[in-house]
């Protein structure tokens, strides 16, 4: 693999145009929004010395999308002034966790040359980019190129690729400027207790009824919340969750596309050789079964091309089977009385075991 240096810049210009119309793509199916794409200049990178107007575009927040390369990284940043970038984006849920990780990735291969393979992907609103430059720490020898993204307005943003990073992983480290460190009030029963600022984590929570609360609790630092059967609140972000949910999460199973499926004599699979074609039922334009562990469908999705590879987006998501299992509730005032025919579940007869009164 060639040094990633300055010296490469030409060599990123070109993977910018070659890739230009695939990474808007990506960027339109990620945010829902079409523009356009175009290496506009490139030079050598100082972080201390930045060009007047890459200094100005990167002094805020904005999108940084950080693609690990061996020890090395390389960045590419869209300022959130650009106006491209929604706010969905700041605190993503798992889903769009998900559909970042993919952009980065898409990016990743559209946008840089094809000796430098990304062995990581990852992507992250951070509340200033050119701070996270300076954390990630540019080589002197690093090189920058500035992208034309264009609008359906006519009019055109810029976005930048600065690499190398020498502490890539720091790029996307984000402290929150100036939070005022709130204290943990103490719960009384099942009332939680009112956090102040961005840190709340019931914030503007959408429980059920019954309501409590009231000017007292109020004046105790304790604001009115609903609960879901008088227990505890619904948990609205994933890392609200019990630390034992969030490991389960964590867990990885294997994600399978299934393409067609068919059953063939043992006859002809011993006569398949190289060359040989195997007929399917289904046509090539159906959607296809997005398959988890063992043969569960949990999506329908439909083939598409991610550079040079092959992926498949999810057009629709199969809800799991639901099972009902009758509960009989005893009143009060009522008894069961022997049945004298037994219950049948299944095929076996099994004799109720209440006892007469």
């Amino acid at each position: 693999m060639p040094e990633l240096n300055f010296s490469t810049v030409d060599r990123f210009i070109e993977a910018v145009k070659i890739g230009a119309e695939e990474a808007a793509a990506a960027f339109a199916r990620t945010f829902d929004t079409t523009i356009t794409l175009a290496p506009k200049e490139g030079g050598k990178f100082d972080v201390d010395q930045p060009p007047p107007n890459l200094h100005t575009n990167l002094n805020e927040k904005g999108l940084a999308l950080l693609l690990q390369i061996e020890e090395l990284g390389v960045a590419v940043l869209v300022p959130s002034s650009t106006g491209l970038i929604p706010d969905w984006c700041d605190a993503p849920d798992a889903t769009g966790a998900s559909k970042l990780g993919a952009f980065a990735q898409e990016w990743g291969m559209n946008l840089v040359p094809e000796d430098f393979f990304a062995d990581d992907c990852k992507a992250a609103v951070i509340h200033n980019l050119l701070q996270g430059l300076h954390r990630a720490t540019p080589d002197l020898e690093g090189g920058f190129v500035e992208l034309s993204l264009g609008k359906t307005d006519g009019t055109s943003v810029p976005a930048y690729i600065i690499w190398a990073l020498t502490t890539p992983a720091a790029l996307l480290d984000n402290p929150k400027p100036d939070v005022e460190e709130i204290p943990e009030a103490p719960t009384i029963g099942n009332v939680p207790p009112k956090f102040g600022g961005q840190a709340d984590p019931f914030a503007n929570a959408d429980f059920a009824t019954p309501n409590f609360g009231g000017a007292g609790l109020d004046n105790a630092g304790f604001g009115t919340a609903n609960f879901v059967g008088g227990g505890m609140p619904r948990h609205r972000r994933l890392e609200d969750l019990p630390g034992y949910i969030r490991s389960a999460l964590k867990v990885k199973v294997p994600v399978a596309t299934i393409l067609a499926r068919a059953k063939k004599p043992i006859k002809t699979i011993l006569e398949l050789g190289v060359g040989s074609i195997i007929h399917f039922d289904k046509p090539c334009d159906e959607m296809l079964d997005v398959e988890v562990g063992q043969s569960i469908v949990i999506a329908t999705a439909e083939a598409v091309k991610v550079g040079d590879k092959f992926g498949f987006r999810i057009s629709s998501v199969t809800l799991p089977d639901e099972r009902f299992r009758r509960v009989d509730v005893r009143r009060e005032g009522e008894y069961h009385v022997k049945m004298d025919s037994p219950q049948i579940i299944g095929k076996a007869p099994i004799k109720s075991f209440d006892t007469k009164r």
